[in-house]
């Protein structure tokens, strides 16, 4: 599992049948890590700081063997103090 940043949403020109009309982001691993595109079935918003699942796992939750990166959680914000729970946007 990593944590990451979404950083914006992706959207296919042309993309393979079992991944039509799932949602694609740009998530920026932490810290200073390389952009992953993740299938985001929770419909996180850009900024949003998530966990993101790979390989096998994310293959698993997205019930497809062709995806390699999922969002899985929305993570509060580790420099936020004020204790309230993360939204999606």
């Amino acid at each position: 599992m990593v944590l990451g940043e979404v950083v914006g949403k992706v959207w296919a020109d042309r993309i393979l049948a079992p991944l039509q009309g799932r949602r694609l982001v740009l998530v920026r691993v932490r810290p200073d890590g390389p952009d992953l595109v993740a299938v985001d079935p929770l419909n996180v918003g850009v900024g949003t700081t998530v966990l993101v699942v790979t390989d096998e796992a994310a293959a698993a939750v997205a019930g497809e063997p062709t995806v390699d990166a999922a969002v899985v959680a929305l993570v509060a914000d580790p420099a936020d103090t004020s204790g309230s729970a993360p939204t999606t946007a």
